[in-house]
């Protein structure tokens, strides 16, 4: 955002907390405090922000940590910003007359377990991924169709874990107490680590 800020760009962000809205203005921002599954409050936002392109990356990964076996439903609100969320930002583009969309999406475990380990935006989804994340490919699945297929300028831009030293390390090597389902063969996806 700082980055946007510095180019001229006049930022409009969002949070579901009244508490980072200082925060977000310290960086630069207007802040909004929104339910990205409030499709009225969604609408009403789009239409006063008046935006060149809508930057949508509504998750609510924050704090989850924890035991993911039961991963569909620790990503179950997620999953609802990845399909309600994303379905109540395309209308409000669509009412508002924004042109450009770019979307967050997510590469690593969901990607498909053929060809090379590195993956980029074009190389498919996994068509059989494990019990326990199908709901959450499904909504990663809905995001990417929906963006890319709406009637404007959509992107999707898949992320890797870029969090940064000891917030993914579960995700690499050995998972001994198997909190993170590993899929068909033990596949484990490339986790990027800044330089210490």
């Amino acid at each position: 955002m700082p980055a946007l800020v510095a180019a001229g760009h006049a930022v409009v962000a969002t949070t579901r907390s009244r508490a980072k809205i200082e925060g977000l203005r310290v960086l630069g921002s207007d802040a909004v405090v929104l339910d990205g599954l409030d499709a009225v409050a969604v609408g009403e936002a789009v239409g006063r922000a008046a935006p060149d392109v809508i930057v949508h990356q509504m998750t609510a990964l924050a704090g989850m940590g924890g035991n993911l076996r039961n991963f569909d439903r620790h990503f179950a609100t997620t999953n609802e910003l990845r399909t309600a969320g994303t379905h109540h930002l395309l209308a409000a583009a669509a009412a508002s007359g924004v042109p450009r969309f770019v979307a967050q999406s997510f590469t690593g475990w969901p990607n498909t377990r053929t060809g090379g380990r590195v993956k980029t935006e074009q190389d498919s989804l996994d068509g059989a991924p494990p019990d326990a994340q199908r709901q959450t490919l499904s909504a990663i699945r809905y995001l990417e169709r929906a963006v890319t297929h709406a009637p404007l300028h959509g992107v999707v831009l898949r992320y890797g874990l870029l969090y940064g030293p000891g917030a993914s390390e579960k995700f690499a090597g050995d998972d001994p107490r198997r909190e993170v389902p590993a899929g068909r063969g033990g596949h484990r996806s490339l986790v990027v680590r800044p330089r210490r």
